[in-house]
């Protein structure tokens, strides 16, 4: 082989792996991207998926608040001041007090029956171990 056949070859093979590399590095980009949008997508479908609980819970907590209001109201129009309460606002102050206690409480005990998993079961977690309830 004539030295400028062999020099025209190497610049081929050169030629060749230089393509080689571009088409390598393309590959590796598009790996890149498709990467990228795929973790673009998941955190999308995740906070749609949150926004939508979060909205469930506010739809649920203004069910919630209407329903006790309109207990208020029913019972603040239920009862029929007396000319006495008229003249008494300590009377009208410990019924709306009396009033307000029940819809605590009813509340509380609604809140208590809705959590998953009842309040003597729960442990509280420490660095390694679990610390007995009570304690």
């Amino acid at each position: 082989m004539r030295p400028e056949d062999y020099q025209r070859l190497k610049e081929a093979e050169k030629e060749h792996l230089r393509a080689l590399r571009r088409l390598k590095e393309a590959v590796r980009l598009l790996r890149r991207r498709r990467a990228i949008d795929e973790a673009l997508a998941r955190l999308e479908r995740q906070t749609e998926a949150t926004l939508a609980a979060h909205d469930e819970a506010l739809e649920r907590l203004a069910l919630e608040t209407a329903y006790q209001e309109a207990r208020l109201e029913l019972a603040l129009e239920g009862h029929e001041p007396s000319p006495d309460d008229a003249l008494d606002p300590e009377r009208t102050r410990r019924r709306a007090q009396e009033l307000l206690r029940q819809l605590r409480d009813e509340t509380e005990t609604f809140a208590a029956a809705d959590s998953s998993a009842p309040a003597e079961a729960r442990t509280e977690k420490t660095l390694g171990r679990l610390r007995p309830p009570g304690s």
